[in-house]
Protein backbone atom coordinates (compact mmCIF):
# COMPACT_ATOMS: atom_id res chain seq x y z
CA UNK A 1 0.00 0.00 0.00
CA UNK A 2 1.47 3.32 -1.06
CA UNK A 3 1.96 6.19 1.36
CA UNK A 4 0.36 9.48 0.30
CA UNK A 5 1.98 12.92 0.60
CA UNK A 6 0.20 16.08 -0.52
CA UNK A 7 2.37 19.20 -0.33
CA UNK A 8 0.40 22.42 -0.66
CA UNK A 9 2.11 25.74 -1.28
CA UNK A 10 0.11 28.83 -0.44
CA UNK A 11 -0.41 31.36 -3.21
CA UNK A 12 2.34 30.62 -5.73
CA UNK A 13 2.32 31.82 -9.31
CA UNK A 14 2.81 28.74 -11.49
CA UNK A 15 5.08 30.31 -14.09
CA UNK A 16 7.50 31.42 -11.36
CA UNK A 17 8.61 27.80 -10.79
CA UNK A 18 11.57 26.45 -12.71
CA UNK A 19 9.78 23.37 -13.99
CA UNK A 20 7.05 25.58 -15.45
CA UNK A 21 9.55 27.57 -17.45
CA UNK A 22 11.06 30.24 -15.20
CA UNK A 23 14.69 30.88 -16.12
CA UNK A 24 15.81 32.54 -12.88
CA UNK A 25 13.96 31.13 -9.87
CA UNK A 26 15.73 28.08 -8.46
CA UNK A 27 13.37 25.20 -7.61
CA UNK A 28 15.59 22.12 -8.13
CA UNK A 29 13.64 19.80 -5.83
CA UNK A 30 10.24 20.54 -7.32
CA UNK A 31 11.84 20.35 -10.78
CA UNK A 32 13.28 16.92 -9.99
CA UNK A 33 9.90 15.66 -8.85
CA UNK A 34 8.47 16.75 -12.20
CA UNK A 35 11.22 14.83 -13.98
CA UNK A 36 10.17 11.73 -12.06
CA UNK A 37 6.46 12.12 -12.67
CA UNK A 38 3.67 14.04 -14.40
CA UNK A 39 3.32 17.81 -14.58
CA UNK A 40 -0.19 19.19 -15.22
CA UNK A 41 -0.49 22.31 -17.35
CA UNK A 42 -4.23 22.82 -16.92
CA UNK A 43 -4.78 22.36 -13.19
CA UNK A 44 -7.12 24.94 -11.66
CA UNK A 45 -8.26 25.91 -8.21
CA UNK A 46 -12.06 26.17 -7.86
CA UNK A 47 -11.61 29.50 -6.01
CA UNK A 48 -8.67 31.87 -5.79
CA UNK A 49 -8.70 32.55 -2.05
CA UNK A 50 -7.49 30.27 0.71
CA UNK A 51 -10.60 29.26 2.65
CA UNK A 52 -12.83 28.17 -0.25
CA UNK A 53 -9.98 26.43 -2.09
CA UNK A 54 -8.73 24.49 0.94
CA UNK A 55 -12.24 23.55 1.97
CA UNK A 56 -12.82 22.19 -1.54
CA UNK A 57 -9.70 20.05 -1.25
CA UNK A 58 -10.82 18.83 2.18
CA UNK A 59 -14.44 18.08 1.21
CA UNK A 60 -14.02 17.15 -2.45
CA UNK A 61 -16.75 19.64 -3.31
CA UNK A 62 -17.23 22.92 -5.14
CA UNK A 63 -17.37 26.08 -3.00
CA UNK A 64 -21.09 26.63 -3.56
CA UNK A 65 -21.72 23.07 -2.35
CA UNK A 66 -19.65 23.10 0.84
CA UNK A 67 -20.75 26.67 1.55
CA UNK A 68 -17.42 28.47 1.98
CA UNK A 69 -17.37 30.67 -1.10
CA UNK A 70 -15.60 33.61 0.53
CA UNK A 71 -12.63 33.54 2.91
CA UNK A 72 -13.81 32.05 6.19
CA UNK A 73 -12.40 34.67 8.52
CA UNK A 74 -14.34 37.29 6.58
CA UNK A 75 -17.77 35.70 6.72
CA UNK A 76 -18.03 32.11 5.57
CA UNK A 77 -21.65 31.03 5.18
CA UNK A 78 -21.35 27.45 6.38
CA UNK A 79 -19.43 24.95 8.46
CA UNK A 80 -18.08 21.57 7.45
CA UNK A 81 -20.07 18.77 9.06
CA UNK A 82 -18.02 16.42 11.23
CA UNK A 83 -19.82 13.34 9.90
CA UNK A 84 -19.51 14.25 6.21
CA UNK A 85 -16.92 12.50 4.03
CA UNK A 86 -13.62 14.32 3.69
CA UNK A 87 -10.18 13.81 2.21
CA UNK A 88 -9.04 11.59 5.10
CA UNK A 89 -12.22 10.44 6.86
CA UNK A 90 -12.53 6.86 5.63
CA UNK A 91 -8.91 5.93 4.95
CA UNK A 92 -9.06 3.38 7.76
CA UNK A 93 -5.74 1.69 7.00
CA UNK A 94 -3.77 4.94 7.12
CA UNK A 95 -2.39 7.17 9.82
CA UNK A 96 -3.52 10.65 8.76
CA UNK A 97 -1.80 13.94 9.53
CA UNK A 98 -2.25 17.62 8.70
CA UNK A 99 0.92 19.65 9.14
CA UNK A 100 1.07 23.46 8.95
CA UNK A 101 -1.62 25.75 7.62
CA UNK A 102 -5.25 24.60 7.75
CA UNK A 103 -7.79 27.37 6.90
CA UNK A 104 -10.63 24.93 6.20
CA UNK A 105 -14.16 25.96 7.12
CA UNK A 106 -14.59 28.84 9.51
CA UNK A 107 -14.15 27.43 13.01
CA UNK A 108 -12.92 23.84 12.86
CA UNK A 109 -9.45 22.34 13.28
CA UNK A 110 -8.06 18.96 12.09
CA UNK A 111 -8.55 17.20 15.43
CA UNK A 112 -12.29 17.86 15.12
CA UNK A 113 -12.24 15.25 12.35
CA UNK A 114 -9.96 12.78 14.09
CA UNK A 115 -6.88 13.94 12.18
CA UNK A 116 -3.56 14.20 14.00
CA UNK A 117 -1.06 17.00 13.51
CA UNK A 118 -1.40 20.73 13.91
CA UNK A 119 -4.54 22.54 15.07
CA UNK A 120 -3.85 25.94 13.52
CA UNK A 121 -7.32 27.45 13.29
CA UNK A 122 -8.29 29.90 10.54
CA UNK A 123 -5.35 31.47 8.73
CA UNK A 124 -3.31 30.80 11.86
CA UNK A 125 -0.02 32.39 10.81
CA UNK A 126 2.43 31.18 13.47
CA UNK A 127 4.84 34.11 13.04
CA UNK A 128 2.16 36.57 14.20
CA UNK A 129 2.80 37.62 17.77
CA UNK A 130 6.11 35.74 17.69
CA UNK A 131 8.45 37.46 15.24
CA UNK A 132 9.86 40.67 16.66
CA UNK A 133 8.63 43.78 14.80
CA UNK A 134 6.13 41.83 12.68
CA UNK A 135 2.97 43.87 12.05
CA UNK A 136 0.94 41.16 10.27
CA UNK A 137 -1.42 39.84 12.92
CA UNK A 138 -3.44 36.73 12.07
CA UNK A 139 -2.17 34.28 14.69
CA UNK A 140 -3.62 30.93 15.71
CA UNK A 141 -5.87 31.16 18.75
CA UNK A 142 -5.58 27.61 20.09
CA UNK A 143 -1.90 27.60 20.97
CA UNK A 144 1.17 28.00 18.80
CA UNK A 145 3.21 24.89 18.20
CA UNK A 146 5.81 26.95 16.27
CA UNK A 147 6.65 28.98 19.38
CA UNK A 148 7.06 25.75 21.37
CA UNK A 149 9.25 24.32 18.61
CA UNK A 150 11.54 27.36 18.59
CA UNK A 151 11.96 27.01 22.34
CA UNK A 152 12.60 23.26 22.15
CA UNK A 153 15.27 23.78 19.50
CA UNK A 154 16.90 26.59 21.48
CA UNK A 155 16.47 29.04 18.63
CA UNK A 156 16.29 32.77 19.18
CA UNK A 157 13.05 34.47 18.20
CA UNK A 158 13.55 35.87 14.66
CA UNK A 159 13.25 39.60 14.02
CA UNK A 160 11.79 41.42 11.02
CA UNK A 161 13.49 44.41 9.40
CA UNK A 162 13.48 46.28 6.07
CA UNK A 163 9.71 45.83 5.79
CA UNK A 164 7.72 47.24 2.86
CA UNK A 165 3.93 47.56 3.13
CA UNK A 166 2.89 49.08 -0.18
CA UNK A 167 2.07 52.77 -0.56
CA UNK A 168 -1.42 52.91 0.97
CA UNK A 169 -1.16 54.69 4.35
CA UNK A 170 -4.48 53.12 5.39
CA UNK A 171 -3.19 49.55 4.96
CA UNK A 172 -0.24 49.15 7.30
CA UNK A 173 -1.43 45.77 8.58
CA UNK A 174 0.47 43.35 6.35
CA UNK A 175 4.06 43.52 5.21
CA UNK A 176 4.56 42.64 1.56
CA UNK A 177 8.22 41.75 2.06
CA UNK A 178 11.02 42.06 4.58
CA UNK A 179 14.21 40.56 6.01
CA UNK A 180 14.08 37.90 8.73
CA UNK A 181 17.00 37.43 11.09
CA UNK A 182 18.56 34.02 11.68
CA UNK A 183 18.99 31.15 9.24
CA UNK A 184 16.58 29.01 7.27
CA UNK A 185 16.56 26.45 10.08
CA UNK A 186 14.44 28.75 12.27
CA UNK A 187 11.87 29.57 9.59
CA UNK A 188 8.30 28.38 9.40
CA UNK A 189 8.92 26.19 6.28
CA UNK A 190 11.65 24.28 8.13
CA UNK A 191 9.44 24.00 11.21
CA UNK A 192 6.74 22.43 9.03
CA UNK A 193 9.14 19.88 7.55
CA UNK A 194 10.63 19.00 10.92
CA UNK A 195 7.16 18.37 12.29
CA UNK A 196 6.20 16.26 9.24
CA UNK A 197 9.23 14.08 9.89
CA UNK A 198 8.10 13.58 13.49
CA UNK A 199 4.62 12.43 12.52
CA UNK A 200 5.84 10.13 9.75
CA UNK A 201 8.34 8.57 12.16
CA UNK A 202 5.39 7.85 14.45
CA UNK A 203 3.66 6.06 11.58
CA UNK A 204 6.82 4.05 10.83
CA UNK A 205 6.88 2.92 14.46
CA UNK A 206 3.22 1.91 14.13
CA UNK A 207 4.09 -0.02 10.95
CA UNK A 208 1.21 1.67 9.16
CA UNK A 209 1.03 3.58 5.88
CA UNK A 210 0.48 7.32 6.21
CA UNK A 211 -1.32 10.13 4.44
CA UNK A 212 0.44 13.37 5.33
CA UNK A 213 -0.96 16.69 4.08
CA UNK A 214 1.84 19.26 4.39
CA UNK A 215 0.84 22.93 4.15
CA UNK A 216 3.16 25.90 3.85
CA UNK A 217 2.18 29.51 4.59
CA UNK A 218 4.19 30.68 1.61
CA UNK A 219 5.21 32.13 -0.71
CA UNK A 220 2.05 34.05 0.27
CA UNK A 221 2.92 37.56 1.46
CA UNK A 222 4.37 38.64 3.81
CA UNK A 223 7.47 37.48 1.92
CA UNK A 224 9.74 37.78 4.94
CA UNK A 225 12.79 35.57 4.47
CA UNK A 226 16.31 35.30 5.90
CA UNK A 227 19.55 35.46 4.02
CA UNK A 228 20.66 34.14 1.60
CA UNK A 229 17.10 34.17 0.22
CA UNK A 230 16.47 37.86 0.86
CA UNK A 231 19.33 38.85 -1.48
CA UNK A 232 19.28 35.77 -3.70
CA UNK A 233 17.52 37.47 -6.60
CA UNK A 234 18.28 40.92 -7.90
CA UNK A 235 15.32 43.24 -8.50
CA UNK A 236 16.91 44.36 -11.76
CA UNK A 237 16.62 40.76 -13.04
CA UNK A 238 12.82 40.86 -12.75
CA UNK A 239 11.05 41.22 -16.10
CA UNK A 240 7.58 42.61 -15.56
CA UNK A 241 4.62 41.19 -17.48
CA UNK A 242 3.49 42.90 -20.64
CA UNK A 243 0.12 43.35 -18.94
CA UNK A 244 1.85 45.37 -16.20
CA UNK A 245 2.33 48.18 -18.72
CA UNK A 246 -1.20 47.96 -20.18
CA UNK A 247 -3.23 47.12 -17.10
CA UNK A 248 -6.94 46.45 -16.76
CA UNK A 249 -8.19 47.90 -20.05
CA UNK A 250 -11.77 46.75 -20.54
CA UNK A 251 -11.90 45.17 -17.07
CA UNK A 252 -14.20 45.86 -14.11
CA UNK A 253 -13.15 49.04 -12.29
CA UNK A 254 -13.20 47.12 -9.02
CA UNK A 255 -9.96 45.35 -9.99
CA UNK A 256 -8.08 48.64 -9.92
CA UNK A 257 -9.50 49.39 -6.48
CA UNK A 258 -8.00 46.14 -5.18
CA UNK A 259 -4.53 47.09 -6.42
CA UNK A 260 -4.92 50.57 -4.95
CA UNK A 261 -5.96 49.05 -1.63
CA UNK A 262 -2.69 47.10 -1.52
CA UNK A 263 -0.86 50.34 -2.32
CA UNK A 264 0.62 48.91 -5.49
CA UNK A 265 -1.31 50.57 -8.33
CA UNK A 266 0.97 53.58 -8.35
CA UNK A 267 4.04 51.88 -6.86
CA UNK A 268 7.21 52.32 -8.90
CA UNK A 269 8.64 49.58 -11.10
CA UNK A 270 11.53 49.39 -8.63
CA UNK A 271 9.16 48.67 -5.74
CA UNK A 272 7.34 46.02 -7.73
CA UNK A 273 10.61 44.35 -8.64
CA UNK A 274 11.70 44.42 -5.02
CA UNK A 275 8.54 42.61 -3.88
CA UNK A 276 8.74 40.07 -6.71
CA UNK A 277 12.40 39.31 -6.01
CA UNK A 278 11.56 38.54 -2.35
CA UNK A 279 8.63 36.37 -3.52
CA UNK A 280 11.17 34.45 -5.60
CA UNK A 281 13.42 34.08 -2.58
CA UNK A 282 10.52 32.68 -0.57
CA UNK A 283 9.82 30.14 -3.32
CA UNK A 284 13.42 28.90 -3.19
CA UNK A 285 13.35 28.74 0.62
CA UNK A 286 10.29 26.47 0.42
CA UNK A 287 11.88 24.38 -2.32
CA UNK A 288 14.94 23.86 -0.11
CA UNK A 289 12.67 22.75 2.74
CA UNK A 290 10.93 20.33 0.39
CA UNK A 291 14.36 19.01 -0.61
CA UNK A 292 15.15 18.27 3.03
CA UNK A 293 11.85 16.43 3.33
CA UNK A 294 12.56 14.34 0.23
CA UNK A 295 15.97 13.44 1.67
CA UNK A 296 14.24 12.22 4.83
CA UNK A 297 11.88 10.05 2.79
CA UNK A 298 14.79 8.56 0.86
CA UNK A 299 16.81 7.89 4.01
CA UNK A 300 13.88 5.94 5.44
CA UNK A 301 13.10 4.00 2.27
CA UNK A 302 9.82 5.85 1.72
CA UNK A 303 10.40 8.03 -1.31
CA UNK A 304 9.98 5.33 -3.95
CA UNK A 305 6.77 3.90 -2.52
CA UNK A 306 4.97 7.17 -1.81
CA UNK A 307 2.41 8.92 -4.01
CA UNK A 308 3.68 12.51 -3.85
CA UNK A 309 1.90 15.65 -5.04
CA UNK A 310 3.18 19.23 -5.04
CA UNK A 311 0.48 21.80 -5.78
CA UNK A 312 -0.99 25.07 -4.45
CA UNK A 313 -4.30 26.33 -3.15
CA UNK A 314 -4.22 29.22 -5.65
CA UNK A 315 -1.88 31.61 -7.42
CA UNK A 316 -0.77 35.23 -7.12
CA UNK A 317 -0.99 38.01 -9.69
CA UNK A 318 2.43 39.27 -8.58
CA UNK A 319 2.58 42.10 -11.10
CA UNK A 320 0.26 40.88 -13.85
CA UNK A 321 -2.14 43.74 -14.72
CA UNK A 322 -0.48 45.71 -11.86
CA UNK A 323 -2.30 43.41 -9.46
CA UNK A 324 -0.88 41.65 -6.41
CA UNK A 325 -2.05 38.73 -4.29
CA UNK A 326 -5.48 37.33 -5.23
CA UNK A 327 -9.09 38.31 -4.78
CA UNK A 328 -12.08 39.33 -6.84
CA UNK A 329 -10.42 38.84 -10.23
CA UNK A 330 -10.11 35.65 -12.25
CA UNK A 331 -6.87 35.85 -14.21
CA UNK A 332 -4.99 32.61 -14.84
CA UNK A 333 -2.11 33.84 -12.69
CA UNK A 334 -4.37 33.24 -9.67
CA UNK A 335 -6.44 30.27 -10.91
CA UNK A 336 -4.06 28.11 -12.97
CA UNK A 337 -2.05 26.27 -10.31
CA UNK A 338 0.98 24.01 -10.44
CA UNK A 339 0.28 20.31 -9.94
CA UNK A 340 3.09 17.77 -10.05
CA UNK A 341 2.49 14.09 -9.29
CA UNK A 342 4.98 11.28 -8.73
CA UNK A 343 3.30 7.89 -8.55
CA UNK A 344 5.41 4.80 -7.84
CA UNK A 345 3.03 2.70 -9.95
CA UNK A 346 3.13 4.94 -13.00
CA UNK A 347 5.38 4.54 -16.00
CA UNK A 348 4.92 8.19 -16.95
CA UNK A 349 8.15 10.04 -16.24
CA UNK A 350 9.04 13.63 -17.10
CA UNK A 351 5.75 14.08 -18.94
CA UNK A 352 3.46 17.09 -19.28
CA UNK A 353 -0.30 16.49 -19.21
CA UNK A 354 -2.91 18.88 -20.65
CA UNK A 355 -6.09 17.41 -19.09
CA UNK A 356 -8.32 19.96 -17.38
CA UNK A 357 -8.19 19.06 -13.67
CA UNK A 358 -9.38 20.60 -10.41
CA UNK A 359 -7.49 20.95 -7.14
CA UNK A 360 -10.22 18.91 -5.47
CA UNK A 361 -9.77 16.05 -7.94
CA UNK A 362 -7.00 15.15 -5.51
CA UNK A 363 -9.63 14.39 -2.85
CA UNK A 364 -11.09 11.54 -4.89
CA UNK A 365 -7.58 10.50 -5.88
CA UNK A 366 -6.60 9.80 -2.26
CA UNK A 367 -9.47 7.32 -1.99
CA UNK A 368 -8.55 5.75 -5.31
CA UNK A 369 -4.96 5.21 -4.16
CA UNK A 370 -6.06 3.66 -0.88
CA UNK A 371 -8.54 1.30 -2.54
CA UNK A 372 -11.52 2.84 -0.76
CA UNK A 373 -14.77 3.67 -2.53
CA UNK A 374 -14.94 7.31 -3.56
CA UNK A 375 -17.82 8.98 -1.66
CA UNK A 376 -20.70 9.96 -3.91
CA UNK A 377 -20.71 13.42 -2.31
CA UNK A 378 -17.34 14.21 -3.90
CA UNK A 379 -17.63 16.36 -7.02
CA UNK A 380 -14.08 15.93 -8.26
CA UNK A 381 -12.73 13.02 -10.30
CA UNK A 382 -9.74 10.87 -9.46
CA UNK A 383 -6.70 11.61 -11.60
CA UNK A 384 -5.13 8.21 -10.95
CA UNK A 385 -6.09 6.88 -14.39
CA UNK A 386 -4.54 9.98 -15.94
CA UNK A 387 -1.28 9.49 -14.07
CA UNK A 388 -1.09 5.74 -14.64
CA UNK A 389 -2.78 5.22 -18.00
CA UNK A 390 -2.47 8.60 -19.76
CA UNK A 391 -6.26 8.79 -19.76
CA UNK A 392 -8.02 11.74 -21.40
CA UNK A 393 -10.90 12.95 -19.24
CA UNK A 394 -12.60 14.90 -22.06
CA UNK A 395 -13.75 17.72 -19.81
CA UNK A 396 -15.05 20.56 -21.97
CA UNK A 397 -14.33 23.14 -19.29
CA UNK A 398 -13.97 23.93 -15.60
CA UNK A 399 -16.23 26.05 -13.39
CA UNK A 400 -14.61 28.36 -10.84
CA UNK A 401 -16.55 30.30 -8.20
CA UNK A 402 -15.98 33.22 -5.87
CA UNK A 403 -18.23 35.49 -3.84
CA UNK A 404 -15.41 37.86 -2.94
CA UNK A 405 -12.43 38.33 -0.70
CA UNK A 406 -12.41 41.69 1.06
CA UNK A 407 -15.89 42.58 -0.18
CA UNK A 408 -18.70 40.64 -1.84
CA UNK A 409 -18.23 40.47 -5.62
CA UNK A 410 -19.90 37.42 -7.16
CA UNK A 411 -17.97 35.81 -10.01
CA UNK A 412 -18.12 32.62 -12.03
CA UNK A 413 -15.60 31.46 -14.61
CA UNK A 414 -15.91 28.88 -17.38
CA UNK A 415 -12.38 27.92 -18.44
CA UNK A 416 -11.77 25.89 -21.58
CA UNK A 417 -8.44 25.26 -23.26
CA UNK A 418 -9.20 27.73 -26.04
CA UNK A 419 -11.36 30.46 -24.45
CA UNK A 420 -12.19 31.70 -21.00
CA UNK A 421 -15.39 33.46 -19.91
CA UNK A 422 -15.82 35.37 -16.65
CA UNK A 423 -19.33 36.19 -15.46
CA UNK A 424 -19.13 39.16 -13.10
CA UNK A 425 -22.64 39.24 -11.66
CA UNK A 426 -22.66 42.98 -10.91
CA UNK A 427 -20.18 44.38 -13.44
CA UNK A 428 -18.98 43.98 -17.01
CA UNK A 429 -18.11 40.43 -18.04
CA UNK A 430 -14.96 39.10 -19.69
CA UNK A 431 -13.99 36.79 -22.54
CA UNK A 432 -10.41 35.93 -23.54
CA UNK A 433 -8.84 33.96 -26.35
CA UNK A 434 -6.38 32.05 -24.18
CA UNK A 435 -4.34 30.68 -27.07
CA UNK A 436 -3.78 34.02 -28.79
CA UNK A 437 -3.87 36.24 -25.70
CA UNK A 438 -2.40 34.27 -22.76
CA UNK A 439 -1.97 37.43 -20.65
CA UNK A 440 -5.70 38.16 -20.96
CA UNK A 441 -5.33 41.74 -22.08
CA UNK A 442 -8.08 42.04 -24.71
CA UNK A 443 -11.61 41.55 -23.40
CA UNK A 444 -13.67 40.14 -26.28
CA UNK A 445 -16.96 39.80 -24.43
CA UNK A 446 -18.58 42.78 -26.15
CA UNK A 447 -16.95 42.20 -29.53
CA UNK A 448 -19.61 41.23 -32.08
CA UNK A 449 -17.14 38.94 -33.85
CA UNK A 450 -17.20 36.67 -30.82
CA UNK A 451 -20.93 36.66 -30.07
CA UNK A 452 -21.32 33.01 -31.09
CA UNK A 453 -18.50 31.74 -28.88
CA UNK A 454 -19.80 33.93 -26.06
CA UNK A 455 -23.30 32.45 -26.38
CA UNK A 456 -21.88 28.94 -26.53
CA UNK A 457 -19.79 29.43 -23.40
CA UNK A 458 -22.58 31.14 -21.45
CA UNK A 459 -24.77 28.14 -22.22
CA UNK A 460 -22.05 25.74 -21.07
CA UNK A 461 -21.48 27.80 -17.93
CA UNK A 462 -25.19 27.84 -17.11
CA UNK A 463 -25.43 24.10 -17.65
CA UNK A 464 -22.59 23.39 -15.24
CA UNK A 465 -23.94 25.83 -12.64
CA UNK A 466 -27.37 24.18 -12.85
CA UNK A 467 -25.80 20.73 -12.52
CA UNK A 468 -24.24 21.54 -9.15
CA UNK A 469 -27.10 23.78 -7.98
CA UNK A 470 -24.99 26.93 -7.97
CA UNK A 471 -27.11 29.66 -6.30
CA UNK A 472 -26.06 32.17 -8.97
CA UNK A 473 -27.50 30.06 -11.81
CA UNK A 474 -30.91 31.73 -11.61
CA UNK A 475 -29.39 35.21 -11.88
CA UNK A 476 -27.35 34.18 -14.91
CA UNK A 477 -30.48 32.70 -16.51
CA UNK A 478 -32.45 35.89 -15.98
CA UNK A 479 -29.91 38.15 -17.65
CA UNK A 480 -28.10 35.80 -20.06
CA UNK A 481 -29.70 37.45 -23.10
CA UNK A 482 -28.96 40.94 -21.83
CA UNK A 483 -25.20 40.57 -21.54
Amino acid sequence: MNNIVYILLDQVRKDMLGTYGHKIVKTPNIDRLAEEGVKFQNAFTPASVCGPARTSLFTGQMPSTHGIIKNGEKGGIGEILREAPNIMANLKDYNTYVVGKWHVGTRSVPSDYGIKGHDFDGYGYPGSGIYKNLVFNQPPTRGNRYKEWLEEKGYEIPEVSKAYFGDNPHLRVQELCGLLSGTRKETIPYFIIDEAKKFITESLNDRKPFFTWINFWGPHTPCIVPEPYYSMYKPEDVVLDESFFRPLKGKPKHYRTISKMWGMWEASEERWKEVISKFWGYITLIDDAIGEFFSFLKENGLYNNSFIVVTADHGDAMGAHRMIEKGEFMFDTTYNIPMIVKDPRSGRKNETDDNLVYLHDLTSTAYDISGENIPEQFQGESILNIVRENYKNNRKGLLCQLAGHFVYFEQRMWRRKDFKLVFNASDICELYNIKDDPEEMENLFYNEKYKDIKKEMLTELYGEMTKIKDPMADWLYRIIYEI
